[in-house]
């Protein structure tokens, strides 16, 4: 069940990293079109480019776009270089989605077949009830510092996860920064932690029924 965990949150994290309609609701509360001097399609087309990245449908992240009245490239090397390490660290988590996924999966099928629908199902409430207990102290832990010091988390995230310091972006010439500013990060984090607490604590109650059902 901690591996299920570690499953639905992951498919969280993807699940609002790859929704479309999030950056664009999200540029405009940024005001990202004022700040980047890009228009929301090119905005848009960013984004677009930037996921097709990151799921390793193109190689590049070469595109031209109109900042201030001139066409230049929407990201400098610098951007572009940390880029690389972004990529190599969503491909990492996804590697970590798919084994928790094959591990669950793996178990539950062996638990199943060995005890009988009637033990499975109440074992499979009491690892649960465990599973939430730790989800519930990560959700407090992650929501008192996304409420009380997101930058410091933000910070302490980046400085655990990355080898360098291309992650420091000047906001005076970084198009990035002004496309995902501690806003916006804000917001993803908060969505993905929201998300990930209503599919874990929902799939209880349907675990609790099949024991009942199985247990009468």
């Amino acid at each position: 069940m901690l591996c299920v965990m570690v499953f639905v949150l992951l498919f969280s994290v993807f699940s609002v990293a790859n929704a479309n309609s999030f950056y664009t609701e999200q540029y405009a509360r940024v005001n990202a079109p004022h700040n980047t001097g890009m228009s929301m399609e090119d905005l848009d087309k960013t984004t677009a480019m930037l996921l097709d990245y990151l799921n390793d449908k193109r190689d590049d992240l070469n595109l031209e776009v109109e900042k201030w009245g001139e066409t230049e490239q929407v990201f400098d090397e610098r951007e572009i270089s940390h880029m690389v390490d972004v990529k190599n660290l969503y491909a990492t988590a996804a590697k970590v989605m798919y084994i928790s996924f094959a591990i669950s999966a793996a178990i539950l099928v062996y638990l199943f077949i060995k005890d009988g629908k009637a033990r499975f199902f109440i074992g499979a409430v009491k690892g649960y009830k465990v599973a939430i207990a730790v989800a519930a102290i990560l959700i407090v832990i992650f929501g008192s510092a996304f409420t009380f010091g997101f930058n410091t988390f933000w910070t302490m995230f980046h400085e655990l996860v990355f080898t360098n310091d291309l992650w420091l972006l000047d906001p005076r010439i970084s198009t990035m920064i002004n496309m995902y500013p501690l806003p916006f990060w804000l917001a993803m984090c908060t969505d993905m932690m929201v998300l990930f607490a209503v599919i874990f604590f929902c799939l209880y109650p349907v675990l609790n029924t099949m024991k009942k059902y199985f247990t009468r």
